[in-house]
């Protein structure tokens, strides 16, 4: 609690300062690699404006999200925590928007979401190239124990499997050191970010993943019964519509996923 009352103070400094009119509030998750993170996954705050390029946030999220707004003259106050935090941030209204976010039928009651997306996510389970973890489809799972990030949502499919354990797991790298060890049999993950930690721990060949079992496009959410706030969806929609049409959003997909690895429009 202590770490969120910090974080809500230096929310709430005085923007004119910065000599800003336009501008949002945003929290985001750290962890999250390609789509938005932080070196050391530490939380930060900060401020940028149209002008400064020296925010601490990296991601093709985060790109699509800042320039979105950038291109319709927006400024950007930003905070990025663990993603249990995160959304705590927006529901006590310190916050007007939150990113990367899927939709649930739990979270529609909540939150309104944009009509443009900012990204896209792959589900895939991964095991320990040493155990005797066998795949013939979710149904063979039965009696498995499968880590999941927690908070995380893995798409309609996985919400109904009630035939396994799902045990929760704070960080990417903890899920997979558990996995290593045989404390849990699988760990369900979005494939792009999971992969993006295998690389940077040099772990790649240690594990295995199955085929795709489930996709869900995530975008930028609001609370609802706050008209302002999704007002600034809008925007958001907009600023997106922007970056596809001058073919901007193209040279941000080619800066995180290459030539070799194309994505869905988002």
């Amino acid at each position: 609690m202590k770490d969120l009352l910090i974080i809500c103070i230096l929310l709430s400094i005085n923007l004119k300062a910065y000599g800003a009119d336009r501008v949002i509030s945003v929290v985001s998750l750290v962890d999250y690699a390609p789509y938005v993170f932080v070196e050391r996954n530490e939380s930060v705050t900060g401020f940028i404006s149209t002008q400064d390029g020296t925010e601490l946030i990296k991601g093709y999220s985060w790109d699509v999200f800042k320039e979105s707004f950038y291109s319709m003259g927006y400024s950007i106050k930003y905070i990025v925590v663990p993603w249990p935090r995160a959304i705590k941030l927006l529901e006590y209204g310190h916050v007007e928007l939150l990113f990367p976010i899927s939709k649930s039928d739990e979270r529609l009651k909540i939150f309104n979401y944009s009509k443009e997306s900012i990204n896209v996510v792959d589900y895939v389970i991964y095991s320990a190239n040493n155990s005797d973890f066998k795949w013939k489809g979710l149904d063979s799972l039965k009696g498995e124990i499968i880590g999941v990030k927690r908070g995380f949502n893995y798409g309609k499919k996985w919400q109904s499997l009630n035939t396994v354990t799902k045990y929760d797991i704070g960080h990417i790298s903890d899920g997979f050191r558990m996995l290593e060890k045989g404390h849990v049999d699988g760990f369900i993950g979005y494939k792009e970010s999971w992969d993006y930690v295998l690389k940077q721990e040099g772990w790649e060949h240690k594990f295995t993943n199955t085929p795709i079992i489930d996709s869900s496009l995530e975008y930028v959410v609001s609370m609802k019964g706050i008209e302002g706030n999704s007002k600034l969806l809008a925007v958001y929609d907009e600023g997106k519509r922007k970056l596809i049409k001058n073919g901007r959003l193209d040279v941000i997909k080619l800066k995180w996923f290459g030539l070799n690895k194309t994505k869905p429009n988002e």
